[in-house]
């Protein structure tokens, strides 16, 4: 009996706590107890893992060969100075091509839902940027999601990301060491 009052009093205690600074006992955006909080509108937050794998090879492979022969016999009668004569040409062309790319990301960026589409599903976009040392990376993405896609803990890999862009570009150091020096640039420009 003495615990029934004791929760009472303090129900009693909240509810005029709550009056006094005019604030209601229950947010409504925060949902039930019961239902986990699971982004559903717009400016809600959804974590995007980020794990894409690209592999790419193409080959190529020609053999060509022509051979043309042309002949002919001394003349005859008025002409018969002429001795034999003959011609021979002939082409051969071999070549082989290959290529072959792969390439890797792996990252995590928060988006926010930006639009509700009338399906149910969510535009997000979002977008990280990280400067070390003079170093820049950034990261941008925007892509659709489903609803039922994002985990209990606001989280959703890459691979579900309907109309996915993913920009992922870096400024400094690392990047400027690799590019050709403006005297490189220049001869081949020229040639």
């Amino acid at each position: 009996m003495i615990r029934v009052s004791l929760v009472f009093v303090l129900f009693l205690a909240c509810v005029a706590i709550s009056l006094a600074a005019q604030t209601p006992l229950w947010d409504e955006n925060i949902g039930s107890l019961f239902s986990n909080l699971k982004a559903y509108r717009v400016g809600d937050v959804v974590t995007i893992i980020i794990q894409e794998q690209s592999s790419a090879s193409s080959n190529a492979k020609t053999d060509t060969r022509v051979k043309n022969e042309l002949s002919g016999g001394p003349g005859k009668g008025t002409l018969d100075f002429l001795s034999l004569w003959g011609l021979d040409s002939e082409n051969n062309y071999k070549g082989d091509a290959k290529t072959q790319r792969t390439g890797s990301l792996n990252a995590k960026i928060t988006a926010k839902i930006v639009e509700v589409l009338p399906n149910g599903d969510y535009r997000v976009e979002g977008a990280r940027e990280i400067n070390i040392n003079g170093e820049r990376e950034r990261i941008r993405l925007s892509g659709i999601i489903r609803s039922r896609d994002i985990s209990p803990d606001n989280s959703i890999l890459s691979t579900y990301v309907a109309d996915a862009r993913i920009m992922y570009d870096g400024k400094g150091i690392v990047d400027s060491g690799h590019e050709p020096g403006l005297l490189t640039k220049l001869v081949n420009l020229i040639f």
